[in-house]
């Protein structure tokens, strides 16, 4: 998902550059509403080979594979550039009728990917570079164009609150799951920081996405809830269901803030405009640089987990950057 969020900007760069061009892009099918809410995106086209892989000995997925590739083949294009630099992105993009753009030798995610590219990008771009500006650089190469400006996400949807949420109360996403554990926060920070932002006003709904996510949510919600507000006020809650992307989309554009872990709804609540802060502990931001449509701040280092209080003052920076403090 974060790779998604990192190269809509290419669609504002080219469109820029070549007012008029129609731009299709294919992504995995799970992410395609993050694709869709892109008014400058002629046709999305999601591919479902997670899906297809673990049935592909049935007739009836094969089939729908081969119908998917005479859809993708319908039309030429002038280019088909591969982003993501994996052998499987190369592969895939290689189906698609027109010359293939990639990344050079050394840049590519994959080492084997640019052997299937009918052209490489002749500058190297470090594979730790942030991937904002690598991704931006490469369409320009492809493209013959040079990016200007500050990246532009470009998504166009409607803010939701939720209506579960109770009453009229702001309320801040707490971002706690990632799935690898190392990019983890610790959970009594997370209490100790739910239970600051209840006292000062907001109400703190976990997000989640599996079980075991889920379960995490519970145990932080009803700890943060356990320091009792005013009578019947809701100090913290999580999400009753795992929403889909387009709704999640929603949540995190209605939302005051987005607090949470080097993930991927952190990155599509700060493309859509929410203020967001990044807490980094397993992987460094430096290797994200990114550059947010809405106040931003990220905190923290590979192996250096910010303190609460940190976080805390980060959130009522970017809130008050944003407007969107508690009355």
């Amino acid at each position: 998902m974060g790779d998604i969020v990192h190269a809509l900007p290419v669609v504002h760069d080219i469109l820029t550059a070549h007012p008029g061009a129609q731009i299709d892009w294919l992504v995995e099918e799970a992410y395609a509403d993050i694709v869709r809410a892109h008014p400058d995106v002629r046709r999305v086209i999601p591919l479902a080979l997670r899906r297809w892989r673990k049935q592909f000995w049935r007739a009836d997925i094969r089939q729908e594979w081969q119908d998917w590739k005479t859809h993708l083949r319908a039309e030429p294009y002038d280019a088909v550039i591969d982003l993501q630099g994996l052998v499987k992105s190369a592969l895939i993009a290689r189906l698609a009728r027109g010359p293939l753009y990639g990344l050079s030798w050394s840049s590519a995610r994959e080492a084997l990917a640019p052997l299937f590219y009918a052209h490489r990008q002749k500058t190297a771009l470090h594979r730790t570079e942030a991937a904002v500006p690598r991704y931006r650089a490469l369409v320009g190469w492809a493209l013959r164009y040079v990016p200007k400006g500050k990246p532009q996400y470009g998504l166009s949807l409607q803010a939701e609150r939720p209506a579960w949420l109770p009453g009229d109360t702001p309320y801040v996403v707490l971002l706690s799951a990632t799935a690898k554990d190392r990019k983890l926060w610790d959970e009594a920070r997370w209490v100790a920081l739910g239970q600051a932002l209840a006292g000062l006003g907001w109400c703190c709904v976990f997000a989640w996405g599996n079980a075991a996510e889920r379960a995490r949510a519970q145990r932080l919600a009803a700890a943060v809830g356990d320091a009792r507000l005013a009578a019947g006020a809701q100090a913290a809650l999580i999400a009753p269901e795992a929403f889909d992307l387009a709704q999640w989309m929603r949540v995190l554009r209605a939302a005051s803030a987005v607090i949470g872990v080097d993930t991927g709804l952190l990155y599509l609540a700060a493309a859509v405009g929410t203020p967001a802060v990044a807490i980094y502990t397993g992987s460094s931001p430096h290797s994200v640089e990114f550059e947010s449509a809405g106040p931003w701040r990220s905190l923290g280092d590979r192996g250096q987990q910010p303190a609460m209080v940190e976080v805390l003052q980060a959130t009522q920076a970017v809130l008050a950057a944003g407007s969107r403090a508690p009355q």
